[in-house]
């Protein structure tokens, strides 16, 4: 029994392993299959285009004086373009569109030369598609020569109406031209303030001789005497032979073309030397340092003009100051709103064109952009239709609005 047993036991389990071979088998062939499938199947969904689409890195340039005595304005413009790249690849749009934005900021020390030399070092990132830049209109004639050759987009605050004049298809300006802000202060001299015995001084650079020069133009036309016209030169310090060649002509008012370091030192001289007149400029005054250099007894009654409205009377102006204030810490300098939206009608311009500095170039010049500043769209020779000119006088030590 016990042998017939485990021979009958011995067969049945040999037919058994034959069975679950054979299973095991097709089991395997089956997860094969599965496998060959879910290949297939991953293969189809890459070729179809469902993966995510990959970021392509678009350079926004920027160019301004980061070091030096204009740095308040270059320094304050950066922050603002930055915060302008931040907030376009946070968006949906932007995100949707593959791209991501960053800065490449140079420092043109607010030199002619350098201006040149960061130039040529912009055009030759092949990232780079369009700048914001640059801040003097001294620094923007000569570099506008390398980008037009490069076919570089350049959106720009310099004032010097030399600047469109020469006709280049990628310069873009987003401010009012020096030729509009002189005739509107020789009218606010003049008309509104009664002045009509001026000296005038400029720092011998493009912006301030501009200014200067159609200052005294339009103020001349009108019937007023210029008494005494001299250049300084820009980084001088001590005025005072000036000072007391202007004092001994007994004009009424001082009217300065240049930056607000030197600009500032004149106003104090003048005043520590008994020649108490106002000191009237042009937009590169219309800053708190003019003030703080100046010093506040000194700059009292000064007045300046400045391109564009005052910031609490920009269409966005109040929501841009406290975003700016909430991230930095600080408020924005005068030309920092239109440092943001420069930035973004060339976030827009690639976003319409795609990033080719050609196409990016010309988008720009046929855009409409509603920003911060209102609504910008360039004419034929890349000057903002918006030419909006304010003015203020400094009153217990801030500049304030003077409401005609």
């Amino acid at each position: 029994m016990h042998a017939c047993g485990i021979g009958s036991h011995g067969k049945d389990s040999g037919m058994r392993n034959t069975r679950h071979k054979a299973l095991a088998l097709l089991l395997v062939a089956a997860v094969a299959a599965t496998g060959m499938l879910a290949g297939c199947s991953a293969k189809t969904e890459a070729d179809s285009g469902t993966e995510p689409a990959k970021q392509t890195t678009v350079k926004i340039g920027f160019a301004a004086p980061l070091t030096g005595d204009n740095a308040v304005y270059g320094e304050g413009m950066k922050r603002a373009v930055e915060m302008a790249i931040e907030e376009a690849n946070a968006s949906d749009e932007v995100k949707a569109a593959g791209y991501t934005y960053e800065i490449s900021a140079q420092d043109d020390q607010a030199d002619p030369k350098q201006a040149v030399n960061v130039a040529n070092l912009l055009d030759g990132d092949a990232g780079v598609v369009a700048l914001v830049g640059h801040f003097n209109s001294g620094c923007s004639i000569p570099a506008s020569a390398v980008y037009e050759r490069a076919g570089l987009a350049m959106v720009s605050v310099s004032s010097n109406p030399q600047l469109t004049a020469q006709g280049f298809a990628v310069v873009n300006r987003i401010v009012a031209k020096d030729d509009a802000q002189g005739t509107f202060a020789a009218d606010l001299v003049y008309d509104t303030l009664g002045y009509k015995k001026v000296a005038v001084l400029d720092d011998s650079t493009p912006y301030g001789t501009g200014l200067a020069t159609e200052f005294v133009k339009r103020f001349k036309e009108k019937g007023g005497e210029v008494v005494v016209q001299e250049k300084v030169q820009s980084k001088e310090v001590d005025f005072s032979a000036v000072v007391t060649r202007v004092k001994a002509a007994a004009p009424q008012a001082l009217y300065y073309g240049g930056a607000h370091t030197e600009g500032a030192l004149i106003a104090k001289q003048a005043k520590e030397a008994g020649l108490n007149i106002p000191v009237i400029g042009g937009d590169m005054l219309f800053s708190p340092e003019y003030i703080k250099i100046a010093r506040a007894e000194n700059a009292e009654g000064d007045i300046c003009t400045s391109l564009g409205l005052p910031l609490d009377q920009q269409p966005k102006g109040t929501e841009f100051k406290a975003a700016y204030n909430e991230k930095y810490g600080k408020d924005p300098e005068a030309y920092d709103s239109y440092a943001y939206d420069s930035a973004w009608i060339i976030i827009k311009a690639v976003l319409e064109a795609g990033p080719d500095r050609a196409a990016v170039a010309t988008a720009i010049r046929g855009l409409s952009y509603d920003g911060v500043t209102g609504t910008t769209s360039f004419d034929a020779n890349g000057d903002t239709k918006n030419q909006a000119i304010s003015a203020y006088r400094v009153t217990g030590g801030e500049w304030k609005q003077i409401v005609e």
